[in-house]
């Protein structure tokens, strides 16, 4: 909620993830959706010389966020979008 709604219709919004994302993507596929997004491709892989796994999703920007996003600081974290 914080990054997507700046993306211009049409870019690419690409997060760094750590650890397993499989809930978060759950929780947040309406959000993206709502943002006017479209979870594209998930690109999960180890860093090297560690054990350390990280993901970066595709998100690409298919329509303008509603008027009202962003929220302003604090409100996202206090009422996410469900």
């Amino acid at each position: 909620e914080y990054c997507l709604p700046y993306v211009k219709v049409s870019g690419m919004f690409l997060p760094y993830k750590s650890g397993r994302i499989e809930e978060e993507m759950r929780e947040g596929k309406h959000a993206v959706y709502l943002l006017g997004g479209e979870i594209e491709d998930v690109v999960s892989f180890v860093l090297p010389g560690t054990d350390m796994e990280r993901t970066i999703l595709k998100i690409k920007k298919q329509k303008a966020a509603p008027k009202r996003y962003p929220r302003k600081a604090g409100l996202p974290s206090k009422e996410p979008i469900r």
